[in-house]
């Protein structure tokens, strides 16, 4: 993600989403749902405090209290600019998802898009959601920088079929070598029964590809690829995931 393409707006845990009721089917939660259900309670009561704090939310007024009577929850107003992130969020029809492994570490980036707008959503393992706004056409752009190795160079060797998807060989790796991204990405979208994911293997020791139906037990095919046929790739699904995201035309309005 880079500044001259994507804004960032705001910065979110797992447990103020949760207090937010932004609920995401393809979104990890990686801190809210590593907790036992004592601490996740008093988690999200801080959650809460910190959102009236900084504004995010309003406390709730004494008639809104009164006329909760017992009930668990009360009405409160949210920020006018989280509360445009959120619907934007649950209402995107497609999501491109990306599990990003490195030497480091793992974090997740997920590409919100709507018809002429992309909600970046980058979710670190300690539960941090940061997001920024950018223009749909940005989006071949943003995955690129979001899933390839910036060193990367063209793949060389033999295809490897995989027997376990988890575990690339250590040959593919040994060529790859310790500085190497791997990104799987998975366009979500309504109607889409049987998405597919894209693993890809970046650094400068080559660039590598799979593509594997989720729902196939077919072992995948792990094969070198130029630098130039992974961009094209990857600006495919971009596309795709654009097409999926167009309002319908032949729906009712």
């Amino acid at each position: 993600m880079t500044a001259a393409t994507a804004v960032p707006v705001e910065v979110l845990t797992d447990e103020e989403l949760e207090v937010l009721q932004a609920d995401s089917p393809f979104v990890v939660r990686p801190h809210l749902t590593a907790l036992a259900e004592g601490d996740r309670l008093a988690s999200l009561r801080t959650a809460y405090r910190g959102l009236i704090a900084r504004d995010v939310l309003d406390p709730p007024t004494p008639e809104s209290l009164a006329a909760s009577g017992a009930a668990p929850t009360v009405t409160v107003q949210v920020r006018e600019d989280v509360r445009s992130l959120v619907e934007l969020r649950r209402a995107a029809p497609a999501v491109l998802c990306v599990a990003r492994t490195t030497s480091a570490g793992q974090d997740f980036w997920y590409a919100h898009v709507a018809a002429q707008v992309v909600l970046i959503e980058q979710v670190s393992t300690d539960g941090f959601h940061r997001f920024a706004l950018a223009d749909a056409d940005a989006l071949g752009d943003l995955l690129l920088a979001a899933s390839t190795h910036p060193d990367s160079v063209d793949g060389t060797g033999p295809a490897v079929r995989l027997t376990d998807i988890a575990a690339p060989p250590p040959e593919v790796l040994d060529r790859l070598g310790s500085a190497h991204l791997r990104a799987d990405v998975v366009l979500r979208a309504a109607g889409e029964e049987h998405p597919v994911l894209a693993g890809l293997f970046t650094g400068p020791g080559g660039c590598w590809l799979l593509t594997v139906t989720l729902a196939s037990n077919d072992p995948p095919l792990l094969r070198p690829v130029s630098r130039t046929d992974l961009t094209t790739h990857v600006r495919d699904l971009t596309a795709t995931t654009r097409a999926a995201a167009l309002p319908d035309p032949g729906a009712q309005p």
